[in-house]
């Protein structure tokens, strides 16, 4: 019996939804009435004398029948929900998001043409995703590749030769002159230029020349702020730091960010770097000052529009930039982030991944 209902609703499938609906009202109401009118019939024509156990055999006949036209109909039900459900089950995961919905319905009526259409819909959505994502992909390859080419024009307009040179031969003159501080000073802009030049395209220095730039460049600041500015460079002892990788040119605009922001307004200040091993894998580099700070208003807001990674104020582009590239390169569970107190100072930690060289 159960065989014969499931082929009897794989019969109905292949119909549409209004034949399936008259075939089951015909199967309601003319089956019962076809075996009622038979049996009475049969009984009539043979059994006129009324026989009580031909009477009783009638009724089990019309019972069955009837039993098995409520069998059919209620497994056709119970069939035809179970279609809809799974129906609005694959709609419902579509909508939130999830498009691989499986090939489970089969049939020509409605219900498998909008099953069929709905599994289009999705493969379409997840194509267009597909499609958005690398056109993403595309817009920041080539926002990268215009940065690069900016880079390189303008490596491409200095003749590291000819600054070299130039510098050089004004150390030598300073020298000659007996002016030492400005040989030195010469000397110090003439590695920041070399270091510069040579790492413009690059995507990978060791951290220990990143940081020899990063005290190349407070020695050339302390030309002008003289003993106004102290520094301090503290690496913990259990991180070698010729032994991992930083972006190059990526500590150098905080520095800046600190000394022009921050102690540039007050009367003697101090600049520490701590290199040290944060937690799963990662380094920390502190660069904190005590200059003038800031205040809770003007923290919150830096905080929100380098997070958002939008247009930040001009005080502010070099933690902007710094944070985007940390984010494009490493990913986004990297960054700086920044804490200040005004008339205290301000500090700010970037955390980079321990990438081996």
């Amino acid at each position: 019996m159960r065989k014969f209902g499931k082929r009897l609703v794989e019969w109905l499938c292949e119909k549409s939804i209004k034949n399936q609906m008259l075939a089951i009202y015909l199967l309601a109401i003319l089956l019962p009435m076809v075996v009622i009118g038979g049996v009475l019939t049969v009984y009539l024509y043979l059994y006129s004398d009324k026989n009580p156990r031909i009477l009783l055999i009638c009724i089990l006949i019309v019972v069955t029948g009837a039993m098995i036209s409520y069998i059919v109909i209620a497994f056709f039900a119970s069939h035809f929900s179970g279609r809809v459900n799974e129906l609005r089950s694959s709609m419902h995961d579509v909508s939130n998001e999830d498009y691989d919905v499986p090939d489970s319905l089969r049939g020509n009526d409605e219900i498998s043409m909008a099953y069929e259409e709905l599994k289009k819909m999705a493969q379409l959505i997840k194509e267009k995703d597909a499609e958005m994502y690398e056109t993403k992909i595309d817009a920041e390859r080539f926002a990268t590749e215009q940065q690069m080419m900016e880079y390189k024009m303008l490596s491409s307009q200095i003749n590291p030769h000819f600054l070299y040179n130039t510098l050089e031969a004004l150390r030598m003159r300073a020298i000659a002159e007996k002016d030492r501080d400005v040989a030195t000073g010469i000397k110090l802009l003439g590695k920041s230029m070399r270091y510069i030049l040579d790492n413009t395209g690059t995507v990978s220095v060791p951290l220990q020349q990143e940081l020899d730039y990063i005290e190349n460049y407070i020695k050339i600041i302390k030309f002008r702020f003289q003993e106004r500015i102290s520094y301090e460079l503290k690496v913990e002892d259990d991180i070698d730091t010729k032994s991992y990788s930083i972006l190059p040119l990526l500590l150098q605009p905080i520095v800046e960010n600190s000394v022009g922001h921050g102690l540039e307004m007050v009367e003697n200040g101090t600049l520490k770097i701590t290199v040290s091993e944060g937690v799963e894998e990662t380094i920390k580099v502190l660069i904190e000052d005590d200059g003038i700070g800031m205040n809770p208003g003007e923290l919150r807001a830096v905080r929100l529009k380098i997070d958002r990674l939008e247009q930040v104020p001009a005080k502010s582009i070099g933690l902007f930039n710094i944070n985007k590239r940390i984010k494009l390169f490493y990913g986004d569970r990297y960054g700086i982030e920044i804490d200040s107190e005004e008339n205290v100072g301000t500090k700010v930690t970037v955390t980079l991944p321990m990438r081996p060289i």
